[in-house]
């Protein structure tokens, strides 16, 4: 899952997590370079006064640092939330953000060839299995949500190319599983029904096609003329043999 610092599994006593704290981390999570208090707080806390706002930005702040500071060890406790040039940020060095994890091996991926390439492009579909800060709805996430969609999306898709040749099987099953992660995603559609001709599986061709158009009418929208064209003569083809 792609969300706030890993916190689970805290064990030793001490206070519990607030959620503003936990909004926090998830705001810091999306600014690796760090934001300002009075930043935070125009998006963490719109409706304060200034000076209420720093306040509650400092406490929170502190709230989440004692936290994570439970999940450490001595030497670390003070180092997970940093301040540095009036600006917060999580420290790399001490904290695993899965977002800034999925952003490097996609920017690694994009000039890596071969075995690295696929490696690559593989950590990154394992690590993206769920939409940024899943069951939150913060007014300030969305673009960041959809920034991290679209870089989980791209793995799937270059990686079901590699595959689909070697391994159709291998493609359809990786593009299913981005389907349910980006159900309104055109081309994962596509890409999934070229899967399905190199399995023969015409029965599977029409399944899609009618997911998709039943999907986009959520939308009021429906299916491109080449989708339904694409999937009209894959099918033909395989009728043929």
């Amino acid at each position: 899952m792609l969300g706030p610092p890993r916190i689970e599994d805290i064990t030793k006593p001490g206070r519990s997590l607030r959620a503003k704290a936990l909004e926090l981390a998830v705001f810091l999570a999306c600014h690796p370079d760090g934001v300002t208090t009075r930043d935070i707080g125009e998006y963490l806390e719109p409706d304060a006064r200034l000076s209420q706002a720093d306040q509650r930005v400092h406490t929170n702040a502190s709230n989440l640092r004692h936290v994570l500071g439970r999940a450490g060890t001595a030497e670390t406790k003070n180092a997970y939330v940093i301040k540095t040039a009036g600006r917060y940020r999580l420290d790399p060095t001490t904290v695993d953000i899965d977002v800034w994890t999925l952003r490097d091996l996609m920017r690694r991926a994009t000039i890596a060839t071969g075995l690295r390439r696929h490696e690559l492009l593989t950590a990154a579909c394992e690590l993206y299995d769920a939409p940024l800060a899943e069951g939150q709805d913060y007014e300030w996430l969305q673009p960041h949500r959809e920034t991290v969609r679209r870089w989980g999306t791209e793995a799937h898709l270059l990686l079901a190319d590699d595959l689909l040749k070697p391994d159709p099987q291998a493609a359809s099953d990786l593009l299913n599983k981005a389907i349910v992660l980006d159900r309104y995603n055109e081309a994962l559609y596509t890409k999934a029904m070229h899967a399905r001709h190199a399995l023969g599986d015409t029965d599977g061709i029409r399944t899609l096609l009618r997911a998709l158009t039943r999907v986009l009418a959520d939308l009021d929208a429906q299916p491109s003329e080449d989708t339904i064209a694409l999937a009209a003569r894959l099918g033909a083809e395989l009728d043929r043999t």
